[in-house]
């Protein structure tokens, strides 16, 4: 018994100090990290954005988002691609070889400084996003399948180890299992609820 406390003692000091570790690299280098993350996000959202909106425009696309739903479906409607090979060629050439890339070094990056939640990144930067909704999580939402057993290890222990929260983790799982079905987000913070007749996912964690 008294070996299994010492053992367990000597893991959670080595998890504590490499956590301390972590955070003072994080500390050292976020400016140059949090710009290379907002490069990423910003390609990553305008790309997949102007596939559907047809404009790299943020103001007319945050426009159209926020129009009623008959005329927001009238508007897509009117800004679709005359062929649909265009949006498969922008996919193939400009977003899917990119999403590789920004998950290969996002992995990277959370294996040196731990992941790099928007709460973590907040106790070091002091400057506003260029972009309010900036979330380095939704890169890894659009992770290519080749990386997803990886990052399911990857995050388990960044949620094992306290930096992300369960509710990171559950929409990550939910990403890394191919969003077969809101299952992982279930079982890791969310609830179903009934709002203005409509059932939607609601996070539980603070």
């Amino acid at each position: 018994m008294k070996l299994k406390i010492l053992i367990f003692s000597i893991f959670l000091s080595n998890t504590i100090y490499s956590q301390s570790v972590k955070d003072s690299l994080l500390k050292k280098d976020i400016t140059i990290l949090v710009e290379e993350m907002e490069f990423m996000y910003g390609y990553d959202q305008i790309m997949r954005e102007y596939t559907i909106f047809k404009t790299f425009d943020k103001s007319e696309t945050d426009r159209i988002e926020n129009l009623p739903d008959s005329l927001r479906v009238m508007e897509l409607e009117n800004r679709k691609f005359v062929s649909d090979s265009i949006s498969k060629l922008i996919s193939r050439k400009y977003i899917n070889p990119m999403d590789a890339e920004h998950t290969e070094r996002l992995i990277a990056i959370t294996k040196k400084y731990g992941f790099p939640s928007t709460e973590r990144i907040r106790k070091y930067y002091k400057q506003d996003f260029a972009d309010p909704e900036f979330n380095p999580l939704l890169i890894l939402i659009h992770s290519p399948k080749k990386y997803w057993e990886e990052l399911k290890e990857l995050m388990l222990m960044e949620y094992q180890n306290g930096i992300i929260n369960q509710c990171q983790y559950g929409y990550a799982l939910w990403q890394f299992t191919g969003r077969k079905s809101f299952q992982p987000m279930l079982d890791n913070g969310f609830v179903m609820v009934e709002e203005n007749g409509k059932t939607t996912l609601k996070s539980t964690c603070d």
